[in-house]
């Protein structure tokens, strides 16, 4: 009996570790959306997606409020730790539903600019917690004590973000995109951005091409695997359609600032898609593999809530 149901409990963790992989996700590579230097390919979930979901109790986020949200109607509190704490802000959920926050996410005003390093759930009524933050922004500490919303940042800075987690390269990167798309700032911000027309009116015809509802079936979307010129520049994928569907509009960013700024002509064949996606989902193993060198798993309490991939190294 004690064997049975140790089998039992390996073959349940194994189940809910693949919820990611092809067993559970479909690629829809005929359904993608392309517009210039960006395509995006639509990941639907199969039915047993929902199952695994379902059986993971991972249903706890169909109610959560996205940072955007809950900047916009005053459910969080944003605040400096002190003078000269850089990699630090202080968050306090002041609603009664959990908040999301990527990594990636751009907070702009307070002391300086910052970034989000990364994922993590607030929950409700949750206190000040101290969150790990980057600048953005290294010629300014000063300024008025909110902070607003930005959105996500591209997919280069987020990666730098992510797998180097080091300020110095945060700010190198921020100097050479803002050079590569021509943007002058004082203070070295990334978020000045939105302060070149030519950028910004480029960036929202992008958008207004590439809105989520361009997807024939929505629906069922988790993810998306974002693509330029010959190469991946990645993937999100999410827990549920209704998670996808609420931080698609900050994520989409990403892709369309990298295709903006590093971006060329779609030159990328089928196949190696389908070979960059085949060491993502094929097994966990495999997908752990790939993570490792290209990307991060997001888990809280042993479950996976967003996946997060890069350029691959080669």
């Amino acid at each position: 009996m004690r064997f049975i149901l140790c089998i039992c409990l390996f073959l349940a963790a194994s189940l809910a570790h693949a919820q990611f992989t092809y067993e559970n996700l479909n690629v829809d590579y005929d359904g993608a959306i392309e517009f210039r230097n960006l395509r995006l390919v639509p990941i639907r979930a199969r039915a047993t997606f929902f199952d695994t979901t379902t059986n993971r109790g991972l249903t706890d986020l169909t109610n959560a409020l996205t940072l955007q949200e809950a900047m916009a109607t005053g459910q969080v509190r944003i605040s400096d730790v002190g003078f000269g704490t850089v990699n630090s802000l202080v968050f306090e959920n002041l609603s009664n539903r959990p908040i999301l926050l990527l990594s990636g996410e751009v907070v702009t005003g307070g002391r300086q600019d910052r970034v989000i390093a990364r994922d993590m759930i607030l929950q409700p009524q949750s206190g000040e917690r101290r969150v790990d933050v980057f600048c953005v922004e290294e010629g300014r500490w000063s300024g008025d004590k909110q902070y607003r919303y930005y959105h996500e940042a591209s997919l280069h800075l987020r990666k730098i973000v992510d797998r180097d987690a080091n300020q110095s390269k945060v700010w190198k990167e921020i100097k050479d995109e803002n050079a590569r798309d021509n943007v002058r700032t004082g203070t070295q911000a990334y978020t000045a951005h939105s302060d070149n027309r030519a950028y910004l009116q480029t960036e929202n015809e992008y958008l207004s091409a590439t809105v989520l509802d361009k997807f024939a079936n929505p629906n069922n979307i988790v993810g998306v695997v974002g693509l330029t010129g010959g190469i991946v520049m990645g993937c999100d994928i999410f827990v549920s359609p209704e998670i996808f569907r609420r931080e698609y509009n900050t994520t989409v960013y990403s892709y369309i600032d990298e295709a903006l700024t590093y971006g060329m002509a779609i030159s990328i064949a089928p196949f190696q898609v389908k070979n960059y996606l085949d060491q993502l989902l094929t097994n966990e193993v495999m997908q752990q593999r790939f993570l490792d060198q290209n990307g991060k798993i997001y888990r809280e309490n042993g479950k996976v809530y967003h996946i997060t991939t890069y350029e691959s190294q080669r």
